[in-house]
């Protein structure tokens, strides 16, 4: 597939959308999680930004089950699939991993450096391979990788009961996702996929309206049920921004703009935002905390975030796009290949 297929083939909206959480992620880190603020109408600017990874939920609940069902995937197509994630997002990952052990053993070399000199062991290194580190206990090398290792397992589950989702039977498919729904409710455990399952139905349901498998009054209901259980699981902001970002999705038609273009990066932004304009942020809390100061140190984390997310995704990112892209569902010797690979490798993707 060229370039300009992939460009066409994509949606303007869910790329304006991953644009708006990446940069919101940044910006609450910058804001809220550098030590360079006072309290004040600047820091409060970003409070809300870790909802961002949220509205990253609901737009997997969508785009995955949408870009296999255009792919004309089967359930014997799971290994490619697993291979396709592994393509596409584990070299970014594990470049962005390698690239923090270095900036971790460098930077404490510069005069003036204020923090702890990092403490890696292999085990904790090792957990980043199967995204485990959440469910064992091991700390993230970078803070932002816990909601890889929810999307991990979402894209395992998705892979499997994928068939569920198109069942001609509306009771059949409701049913199932009730029942995902109702597992937020038991099985709730820090970093398991179950208390996230309403974000990630939330762009399921807008799946199925998009490819005529439910009707818009049917999904409307269907919100309004998510929702409120979203509400109960995982508290009022978070069901807002879930219904909003689903509403988007299927209302809301963005052509291509500076907004849709940060989303082609989005995926590097929210990669890099800590490593690079997180350091720039620490940086800057040493030169004083005037309102002239905190603005210009922000600005210059956001630039130096977003400059380095293009050329990490030129370089890193979109070759592993069109790695994955080469792999196609529904050809035997692929199958075979990607069984083969799974038995040496299990990792991850978008």
């Amino acid at each position: 597939m060229s370039l300009a297929d992939s460009a066409a083939r994509r949606l303007g909206t869910i790329d304006g959308l991953r644009g708006v959480a990446a940069l919101s992620v940044a910006w609450f880190h910058f804001t809220c999680g550098g030590g360079l603020l006072a309290d004040g109408w600047l820091k409060s600017s970003g409070r809300y930004g870790w909802l961002g990874v949220e509205m990253f939920f609901v737009i997997s609940g969508f785009i995955i089950p949408y870009s296999l069902y255009r792919a004309n995937y089967r359930s014997r197509d799971f290994g490619v699939f697993l291979v396709k994630r592994v393509a596409r997002l584990d070299p970014p990952y594990f470049t962005n991993i390698l690239l923090i052990i270095i900036l971790g053993y460098v930077v404490p070399l510069v005069p003036g450096f204020r923090g702890e000199y990092p403490h890696y062991t292999w085990s904790q290194l090792a957990c980043h391979l199967g995204y485990i580190n959440s469910i064992v206990g091991k700390p993230w090398v970078n803070p932002v990788f816990w909601s890889l290792g929810i999307e991990f397992q979402y894209y395992l589950t998705i892979g499997i009961v994928f068939p569920l989702l198109i069942v001609p039977r509306n009771l059949l498919r409701f049913g199932f996702l009730a029942a995902l729904l109702g597992s937020s409710f038991f099985f709730v455990r820090s970093g398991l996929v179950f208390e996230w399952w309403p974000l990630f139905i939330a762009g399921i349901f807008i799946f199925q309206s998009k490819v005529g498998l439910i009707s818009t009054k049917m999904l409307l209901v269907a919100l309004a049920v998510t929702g409120v259980v979203s509400w109960r699981v995982n508290g009022f902001s978070i069901a807002v921004i879930a219904i909003g970002t689903a509403l988007i999705i299927r209302f809301v038609h963005l052509r291509p703009s500076r907004l849709t273009d940060l989303g082609l990066i989005s995926y590097s932004l929210y990669l890099l935002h800590v490593p690079i304009g997180g350091k720039i942020v620490n940086v800057g809390a040493r030169f004083g905390c005037s309102l002239p100061m905190q603005v210009l140190v922000l600005d210059a984390a956001v630039a130096a975030s977003v400059g380095t997310a293009a050329l990490f995704y030129l370089f890193i990112e979109l070759p592993s796009q069109r790695l994955s892209s080469r792999l196609q569902y529904n050809n035997r010797c692929r199958v075979k290949l990607a069984r083969a690979a799974i038995g040496a490798v299990v990792v991850h993707g978008d």
